[in-house]
């Protein structure tokens, strides 16, 4: 076990309880505790506030974190959680947290912090530039069990080794069943196709023999990624992806399948450095 109990750093807003049950699951699985994290601060180039408003946003986040209390004490796990309210920006305060902890839970985009005055894309910011595995955990208004199990999406330009690191990890706690899926472009020629298959068949070598508990199930279908991808969490419990190479681009034109994935996604997307090196 983890003697520093923080190795799950969950970032949380109002009402995300999946986030919070994700990272319970997660710290549960790496038997280590979980670390609550909630920003009350605004941005360096925010606008002027009163002190009367900064005091009433420090009350709000607050009760954010007593109802992130509340709700993991209804829970049923047997790891130690803390809660920490810092007055340090979202962004600025997550990326530190990211330094000391193994994995990054955070809600999504949507899913606004208080009248979304602690900042914008904060996900998107954050999976990209995060010292470790960020996971995104989207809120759903009319939740429904998901039984696709875990996904892995594959399209040959981000570097695979970590996230099929961390695939193989969730996919032993999920029911040891891997989709590993590659989409290829309905332009694109047989030949061309044939070598994507062999490729995909190249970079999963060896870890099968590393995890033989785990079924591997690939598949290839004919459609553009983001749109594979994005169907594919409507059904599944993770969807895993890499981080894509910094090459100072947007992130939205460094990674256009994990922007249009974190934007877009029905479940759980994790974002993985490729120096992960597992749990």
């Amino acid at each position: 076990m983890d003697t520093n109990g923080t190795s799950v750093v969950v970032g949380v807003g109002d009402k995300q309880p999946t986030a919070l049950r994700f990272a319970l699951r997660e710290a549960h699985r790496r038997g280590s505790g979980v670390r609550v994290l909630h920003s009350a601060g605004l941005p360096a180039d925010a606008f002027y506030v009163s002190p009367e408003f900064e005091t009433e946003i420090r009350e709000v986040g607050q009760q954010v974190l007593d109802d992130a209390r509340h709700f993991v004490e209804q829970e049923v796990t047997p790891v130690p959680v803390t809660y920490e309210l810092t007055t340090t920006a979202p962004i600025e305060a997550l990326e530190a947290a990211s330094a000391d902890a193994n994995v990054l839970v955070i809600g999504a985009d949507h899913v606004s912090w208080p009248d979304r005055l602690l900042g914008g894309a904060i996900a998107s910011h954050i999976a990209l530039h995060a010292s470790c595995p960020v996971v995104v955990v989207a809120e759903r208004a009319y939740p429904t069990p998901l039984t696709g199990g875990v996904v892995i999406a594959l399209d040959g330009d981000t570097p695979a080794k970590g996230a099929l690191q961390f695939a193989f990890e969730q996919a032993g706690a999920f029911g040891n069943v891997l989709h590993v899926l590659h989409a290829i472009p309905p332009a694109t020629t047989r030949e061309d196709s044939e070598a994507v298959r062999a490729n995909v068949g190249e970079i999963l070598a060896g870890w099968s023999e590393q995890y033989p508990d785990v079924r591997v199930l690939l598949s290839f279908p004919i459609d553009e990624a983001d749109d594979a991808c994005i169907r594919a969490t409507e059904r599944s419990e993770l969807v895993v992806v890499g981080r894509p190479h910094r090459h100072g681009l947007p992130f939205a034109l460094a990674r256009p399948l994990a922007a249009e994935v974190l934007k877009r996604a029905h479940c759980p997307v994790a974002v993985i450095p490729d120096d992960y090196r597992g749990a």
